[in-house]
């Protein structure tokens, strides 16, 4: 398999030598786009990501390219496909064209908007490319893209980014509010907790009528316990934490200390030893919790200290002295601060599934779901979402191979700087909201741009040649390195 790879790599070398003496300069400018040339190295350069969008696509529609082992057995596919009704090596020069055309549109706007790149931003372009040039050098050389070219494309990418906070950013043109931020990120996501009690002996069977019953038992207790607690949050919270310890102990017990016998009918019979916990007085378990992840709340409390300061003034008059005496008094204030801290190592936050509809001009309607992730399960998902939920009452859901004792939170007690409403969480809202109407932007800027292609170039550039089994092994190398593994 190397061997050919080698052999393909050389013979595409020598199909796209865009850097040699004999291409001349009559192929070097692949297209000008507004009076912008673009040169043949970038547009191959996107000739890669359009030759993946067209196997994507494909693939999608039923092909599996399933005994393609080197280049030329994908070629022969492509070469017969049609993508939107147009041969798959058209559709791909014509991607690779658009990507092109949003290329110069993010060169425009930034110039248009005066922008620069700091020195900072420059030197993480120089690492990127150095970084990409380990595991893409050898692609890139054979397919005829060049150092300057990718060098510039990964600038756009900075561009592009500068562009994005000059518009929807802080203090950008299209004045995002931080509080519309922070309302679409609390609308959008529940806190919970709960303990799983799974309905299941320690062979992995599901119990049958009086295990179940035990189990309901069990949960019971654990509300009774949490009920005891409920005087504050944060001892609710804490308790909680005992009894998802104890209910861990207790399942880990029927997994390590099942015996299984045979009863008269000859059935097997498992039976499990529970996990010995036992609690004080004051129902309070002795199990300890683990957890390893707070965020900290903050009271303080003001002691007002008051001293009387006693002050004499001798003053001399004419000979004769006067001695006066004041009392001054001078009140001060102490604070002591008491920090609560609060236990999240066993909560969840979860993502609520939204459904927007979009009217088209052609009157169309366009729906967009966000599917839920159905944390632990669809009933307490379902539960968590109801609005008639109450919060900080603990709850038991039966569902069909597990109880659950859960409770709904308040979210914006951990809507802070330190904990969920932190830098990266804020960015990521942002681009959620308006990413892709931004991107939309983009768009409608290229395509108010003409672009006149060297059809030299075109004719010279063969876009079915692009090595893709070669650039996919780069790409496995990239990760599996990232991934800290040999490929």
């Amino acid at each position: 398999m190397k061997c050919w790879k080698r052999v393909l790599a050389a013979m595409l070398s020598l199909c796209l030598p865009v850097t040699c003496a004999s291409c001349g300069e009559d192929t070097a400018i692949a297209m000008t786009i507004d009076g912008v040339d673009v040169r043949a190295g970038i547009y191959l350069y996107y000739v890669v990501n359009a030759y993946g969008d067209a196997i994507q696509i494909l693939q999608e529609g039923g092909e599996t390219f399933t005994d393609c082992e080197t280049t030329k057995d994908v070629k022969k596919i492509m070469k017969n496909a049609n993508i939107d009704n147009i041969p798959a090596e058209e559709w791909i020069q014509n991607k690779a064209e658009e990507y092109c055309l949003t290329y110069v549109a993010i060169e425009k706007e930034f110039d248009r908007l005066e922008l620069t790149l700091s020195g900072e931003d420059l030197a993480g372009v120089e690492s990127n490319l150095a970084s990409t040039y380990t595991y893409f050098g050898d692609f890139f050389n054979d397919n005829g893209i060049g150092e300057e070219s990718v060098e510039d494309i990964l600038i756009s990418s900075v561009k592009q980014n500068a562009i994005w906070e000059a518009y929807y950013g802080e203090d950008g043109s299209e004045g995002v509010q931080d509080s519309e931020l922070y309302d679409y990120f609390v609308d959008n996501h529940l806190r919970i907790k709960y303990i799983e009690m799974p309905l299941k002996d320690g062979e992995g069977n599901l119990l049958k009528a009086d295990g179940k019953e035990e189990i309901e038992d069990m949960a019971n207790d654990f509300l009774d316990r949490l009920e005891k607690k409920s005087d504050t949050e944060a001892e609710m919270l804490e308790e909680f934490d005992y009894l998802i310890e104890e209910n861990a102990n207790y399942v880990t017990s029927l997994s390590n200390a099942a015996v299984t016998t045979t009863d008269e009918n000859g059935s097997t019979v498992t039976t499990a030893t529970t996990a010995k916990v036992t609690t004080d007085e004051d129902g309070n378990s002795n199990a300890t919790t683990g957890a390893d992840e707070t965020t900290e709340t903050t009271t303080t409390a003001t002691e007002t200290t008051t001293t009387t300061t006693e002050t004499t003034t001798t003053t001399t008059v004419e000979g004769e002295t006067t001695t006066t005496t004041a009392e001054t008094t001078t009140t001060t204030a102490a604070t002591t601060t008491t920090t609560t801290t609060i236990d999240v190592s066993n909560e969840k936050v979860l993502l609520v599934s939204t459904s927007t509809e979009e009217n088209a001009d052609d009157e169309t309607e366009e729906t967009t779901t966000t599917e839920p992730t159905y944390t632990p399960c669809e009933k307490v998902y379902n539960w968590a979402v109801d609005p008639d939920t109450p919060l900080n009452e603990p709850e038991l859901i039966k569902d069909d191979e597990c109880y659950y004792v859960a409770v709904k939170l308040d979210l914006e007690k951990r809507m802070t700087e330190d904990d969920l409403w932190n830098d990266n969480n804020v960015e990521a809202v942002r681009k959620e909201i308006y990413y892709d109407t931004f991107l939309d932007k983009i768009d409608e800027w290229a395509k108010a741009y003409t672009s006149e292609r060297n059809e030299k170039a075109f004719k010279r550039y063969k876009v079915l040649d692009v090595d893709v089994v070669e650039y996919q092994a780069a790409v496995m190398s990239s990760y599996y390195s990232q991934m800290g593994m040999s490929y």
